[in-house]
């Protein structure tokens, strides 16, 4: 009777974590982020670069693109995205690059099983003025457990 008890609660448990590491999280972009129509092929290939790294065998990943303000800090961004995943583990160095285009960062849910992933990437493109003149994109990928 107590092993049934037993598999009934580890059940309960798993299956209480498999629908929770099923949906990719949500994420809320910055302030001053617009939804990005996609008129930018490189932000486009960005994305799906994205989504690809982060399927996997639960499903899909959700990819947003937003237009940020020219001159954007990407210490800004990186901080409220991370607010929004307390305790989640970063990975790798998400340091930024000035000089860079691309800059990422990507946390990862502390859980044993079906940890979910998130991924930040800012795209500083070519300039047209100055520096602070750069156009920034932000693209921002959520997915599920694993």
């Amino acid at each position: 009777m107590l092993l049934l008890v037993v598999l009934l609660a580890l059940a309960a448990i798993t299956l209480v974590r498999w629908n929770a590491a099923g949906d990719p999280r949500a994420i809320t972009p910055p302030a001053g982020a617009t939804a990005q129509p996609g008129n930018e092929r490189v932000v486009i290939d960005r994305a799906g670069i994205i989504a690809r790294i982060l399927r996997n065998d639960r499903g899909p990943a959700t990819v947003r693109s937003y237009a940020m303000p020219p001159g954007s800090p990407w210490l800004r961004a990186r901080q409220v995205v991370a607010t929004q995943l307390d305790h989640w583990e970063q990975l790798g160095d998400c340091a930024d690059n000035p000089e860079g285009a691309i800059v990422e960062c990507a946390w990862r849910e502390p859980t044993r099983w079906w940890p979910r992933t998130v991924m930040l990437t800012m795209l500083r493109l070519s300039p047209t003025g100055g520096a602070a003149d750069r156009p920034t994109f932000l693209v921002i990928g959520s997915a599920p457990g694993d």
